[in-house]
């Protein structure tokens, strides 16, 4: 064995690596294991290889015979632990972390230890430990803010809220213009039903943080719960003028289009707005058409004519001191050039009577639109959202045949709550229409979901549609027999139901 040439093989591979020659690295390790099949630092140089190719089972058979040869050092087991993570083997990788902290890791790797630790610690739900390993990861490589964000997510998960608050201020003070720190609080308060402070917490957002889609879907979550709490219909039109400022405000994806849409449908759903509810699904299966053309999730009135009366100055100076303590001189403005696109948008004619700029202003900005080879795509779960909503829809307006054709996409579904709701909705579709024989197909659906809750007891959904299918053909008191199996939370609204139907009243 020759030591000097080993030793320049290693530094080779270790060369070719960092030049990212990695299949040279790879060459050069194994002929420096050829020499010296004992040696640590070959089979090191193997595995940063493998690493590289995303052969994470090779990867961890080199770091393993690295670690048995050199089983003192804890680079060894900081290496391998970081293979078994990147092999989705979180324990393994939390085991080999913990022997590479015992022993001891050189100054540039025992940070990284904390924070992927802590990072699998999270991942794995045990927040105790996540918290612990970030704050060890913090004191060594300093603030990061992936760190802090894991870390404000695991104090709210072990309900330490109050210390998840204090990090999320701390990612204000190092990044006030990113909506994350923001984003954590808004959400602790909004869990915590602190809703007035939560109202501040996304007016501070929208005054110091940049437009991000975010924002306005949380100014969303926060109408509706106004709306769970109180009943109240004007926070639902209020979360419908929230998508429509985002949509406005900010240049969206086609993703974040299609979810605006449909969320949007999903409100009027609740304000029993079918026609509107259509509008915004029809808007989403075509995002791209629909958000170019100026598509409006705000339903817009008739025109009132009133005589124009000129605010006074009072008024107007008023008006503009409110918007800049809320929003800042920097909002102010990018709020005024949005209105004029907005306005543009949803009035194509509008050029015709502006009065033209100088030839020496700089010309008007564009329009953002979605590009015309931009493609929409669909995740499963968004197609079952649209079909739901679409049934829905369709039931306020008792449209048999349009119920039918998206009840049978969903009784497709490999969701199962999607598939009880397609099974269901076309079975009573088929009741409304007056279908001959639609005791043969509620006894189908009654089997179907008797042999779910066979597989398992405790699917509760499928007994919820046990029970709505006695309701529709007047079985109360086997209704009743069922609803007896729910917990009382659970019971109530359906045991209304049954009251409703068995004195007339339509459910």
């Amino acid at each position: 064995m020759d030591e000097n040439k080993v030793g320049s093989l290693i530094a080779d591979s270790r060369l070719a690596f960092i030049q990212g020659k990695y299949k040279e690295s790879l060459i050069l390790a194994k002929k420096a294991l050829d020499e010296e099949p004992k040696n640590a630092d070959a089979h090191q140089c193997a595995g940063n290889a493998h690493m590289s190719f995303g052969d994470y089972t090779s990867a961890i058979d080199s770091y393993k015979t690295a670690v048995e040869c050199d089983p003192d050092n804890g680079d060894r087991y900081f290496n391998l632990g970081y293979a078994y993570a990147s092999n989705d083997q979180s324990a393994e990788a939390l085991a080999m972390f913990a022997k590479a902290d015992e022993i001891g890791c050189s100054p540039n790797v025992i940070g990284q230890l904390y924070k992927i630790m802590a990072m699998l610690c999270f991942d794995m739900k045990n927040f105790e430990d996540a918290v612990l390993n970030f704050i060890k990861a913090e004191k060594i490589i300093g603030i990061d803010m992936d760190v802090l964000q894991r870390k404000a997510l695991s104090y709210s998960m072990t309900g330490d809220t109050s210390s998840a608050i204090e990090v999320a201020n701390q990612m204000k003070l190092l990044a006030p213009t990113d909506y994350a720190g923001y984003r954590i609080a808004f959400n602790i308060l909004l869990q915590e039903e602190r809703l007035e402070e939560a109202e501040k917490e996304l007016d501070r957002a929208e005054r110091f943080a940049k437009p991000k889609p975010e924002i306005f879907f949380d100014w969303v979550a926060y109408e509706m719960a106004r709306y769970k709490l109180d009943g109240e219909k004007a926070h639902l039109d209020t979360a419908l003028q929230k998508i429509s400022d985002g949509l406005c405000i900010l240049e969206p994806e086609v993703g974040e289009v299609i979810d605006s849409y449909v969320n949007a449908a999903e409100i009027y759903i609740q304000l029993e707005n079918a026609d509107m509810a259509l509008n915004c699904l029809h808007a989403a299966e075509n995002p791209i058409h629909s958000y170019n053309h100026g598509f409006s999730v705000i339903e817009l009135p008739l025109m009132e004519i009133r005589p124009v009366s000129r605010p006074s100055e009072r008024e107007i100076n008023h008006a503009i001191e409110a918007v800049r303590r809320k929003y800042g001189d920097r909002r102010l403005e990018a709020m005024g050039r949005e209105l004029m696109r907005k306005n543009r948008r949803s009035n194509p004619d509008a050029e015709e009577y502006m009065t033209p700029l100088a030839e020496t202003q700089p010309e008007t900005e564009e329009i953002y639109t979605l590009g015309s080879d931009v493609k929409a795509s669909y995740t499963m779960e968004k197609l079952d959202q649209i079909y739901r909503l679409y049934v829905a829809a369709y039931t306020l307006k008792k449209d048999t045949a349009n119920i039918r054709t998206y009840a049978s996409k969903l009784a497709n579904s490999q969701d199962t709550q999607s598939k009880y709701i397609g099974k269901y909705s076309l079975v009573k579709a088929l009741r409304d229409e007056g279908y001959e024989k639609i005791d043969e197909e509620y006894q189908a659906l009654q089997k179907f979901l008797r042999n779910a809750m066979i597989k398992d007891p405790a699917d509760l959904l499928a007994l919820n549609f046990r029970v709505q299918c006695c309701i529709d053909l007047g079985e109360f008191d086997e209704a009743e027999k069922l609803c007896s199996l729910l917990s009382d939370e659970l019971k109530a609204p359906l045991k209304e139901q049954i009251d409703k139907a068995r004195s007339g009243g339509e459910v």
